[in-house]
């Protein structure tokens, strides 16, 4: 993690010295740093599927729902991640409406959940 903090900071003074001098440099940088970042911690992501994973096998629950929680979080770290670049670009109208799209997109996702649910609940009432 210490790794991930140092090249934030170290993207960070390269960003700021680039916007000052060329902002058209500093938009691809600003990606490509997030993008870097994201990279570096991908190995904490695998570990968290990993260990969900293993108790999704330990337990009764359908890897199914598994699947659309992971999609779910999926949804919801690359809308952030989007819209925070989008937003840090000085596009925050844009950002919102990506953030809105990826409520919607988290929503669809969250059907078949909602659908067990509410087959659940009118199967304890009957």
């Amino acid at each position: 993690m210490l790794k991930i903090v140092a090249c934030a900071i170290v993207f960070a003074f390269v960003l700021i010295y680039l916007k000052g001098i060329n902002s058209e440099f500093f938009s691809v940088a600003l990606l490509g740093a997030g993008v870097i970042l994201i990279t570096l911690g991908i190995d904490y992501f695998t570990e968290t599927v990993a260990f969900l994973r293993n108790f999704i096998e330990n337990s009764k629950i359908s890897a199914e729902y598994f699947s659309v929680i992971l999609k779910i979080t999926g949804i919801a770290y690359v809308v952030e991640f989007g819209a925070g670049v989008v937003e840090d670009l000085g596009l925050k109208s844009m950002a919102d409406k990506l953030v809105l799209i990826g409520k919607v997109a988290i929503f669809v996702a969250t059907i078949p959940i909602i659908y067990a649910v509410f087959n659940l609940l009118t199967g304890l009432i009957t």
